[in-house]
């Protein structure tokens, strides 16, 4: 920028030139301001979510020879739990939870399969 004010100054740049450049120059800055904003957002959420794994497996490594489960152990792991009306798939009812937890959010695991429904897949 300063070099372009001095080519202005000195004649070297028209005066509707300068104001051109200027102008895409400024226009540019706010983008990369902008941008530079998201950014630290992201990295802010991302430090916060690592810390919060950091935190999770703390909690596990705590509770690695756990005897009982208690409504404390319960508390330090769990947010949320959430249970869905009863459905019937296949013949069979079925009733759906959903659990969320402290420090990592919702955690889907995956699903197996029995080794007889693999066969009678097959």
């Amino acid at each position: 920028m300063q070099r372009l004010y001095e080519d202005n100054i000195e004649g070297k740049i028209a005066d509707e030139r300068f104001a051109k450049m200027t102008a895409n120059y400024e226009a540019e800055q706010h983008i990369l301001e902008s941008r530079v904003v998201e950014l630290k957002s992201g990295m802010t959420s991302e430090k916060e979510s690592a810390l919060g794994v950091d935190h999770f497996l703390t909690l596990v490594r705590k509770y690695t020879d756990i005897k009982e489960l208690t409504a404390e152990i319960i508390r330090e792991f769990v947010e949320k739990i959430y249970v869905y009306r009863a459905e019937r798939i296949d013949g069979r009812r079925v009733k759906r939870i959903k659990i969320v937890y402290n420090c990592i959010g919702e955690f889907d695991p995956p699903v197996f399969t029995s080794t007889t429904e693999q066969e009678k897949s097959a």
